[in-house]
């Protein structure tokens, strides 16, 4: 059998335990024995349950990026520094359209997973039993929504602070909200009356960002020198700036 294939079938084990026994840790020996292997065989693959988790949702990533709808979209890995146990599987991927970031595709795609298997999600999302797979998923999707900001600023300049800031609110606004919905709610979270906001956190990112520059006059040596006209400035968040921003349709 492949790597991948044994891999697989350590995950498929893992997330038919998990909801059999949802107050209480699946161990690896529980594991291995309900696939009548030996304990060697799960550390060949994995460190420990942990990072078996892990591989569970980046495999999944990785597998979905590589579905024809996301030919043409720029794929992206974790960074070098970020000492993550996968790195050599995609997990992100951005669409640039006209100055836009369409991501909406993406995350209805990664929410279909979710779906699919939603009692172990509501489960690894809710119970101190296991790895905080939130606060991995934050960690993970920090850096390129950082370098999402970055998109919108066009060139502009604004304090490292403030890309944080909107960075880490749109992430948390992301998968916040899907934690929310899979240990909270029993409601299917594909509903077409909501088809429309898959993009709403780039949409509302991209505000976020205009609202935070004026334009202003050149004076002083800039005009002296003939560098008339209007430059802009960054001031911070003003809610009085902040223009509507449409439905998020931009997939």
């Amino acid at each position: 059998m492949s790597k991948a294939s044994v891999q697989q079938r350590f995950a498929s084990a893992f997330m038919t335990l998990v909801p059999q026994t949802p107050t209480k840790r699946v161990t690896v020996a529980e594991l291995t024995r309900y696939l009548h292997v030996d304990r060697k065989t799960f550390y060949n693959y994995f460190d420990n349950i942990d990072s078996l988790m892990i591989w569970i949702y980046r495999d999944y990533l990785a597998k979905m990026l590589e579905d024809a709808l996301f030919d043409d979209w720029e794929k992206e890995k974790p960074s070098a520094d970020a000492f993550d146990p996968y790195p050599e599987l995609p997990f992100y991927a951005r669409r640039r359209e006209k100055g836009l970031l369409c991501q909406g595709p993406y995350f209805k795609a990664m929410a279909y997973h979710w779906e699919n298997h939603r009692r172990y999600y509501s489960i690894v999302f809710s119970s101190s039993c296991y790895l905080d797979l939130f606060d991995y998923i934050i960690a993970l999707f920090l850096p390129p929504f950082r370098e999402d900001v970055r998109y919108y600023l066009d060139g502009r300049q604004m304090p490292d602070i403030v890309v944080d800031f909107i960075a880490e609110y749109h992430v948390m606004g992301v998968f916040g909200r899907l934690r929310y919905h899979f240990t909270q709610t029993n409601k299917f979270i594909m509903q077409d009356e909501i088809d429309s906001f898959w993009n709403y956190a780039h949409t509302a990112m991209k505000e976020s960002v205009e609202c935070c520059f004026e334009a202003v006059e050149r004076r002083g040596i800039a005009r002296l020198l003939g560098q008339g006209g209007q430059t802009v400035r960054f001031r911070g968040y003003h809610r009085e700036r902040f223009s509507e921003c449409g439905d998020g349709r931009l997939s």
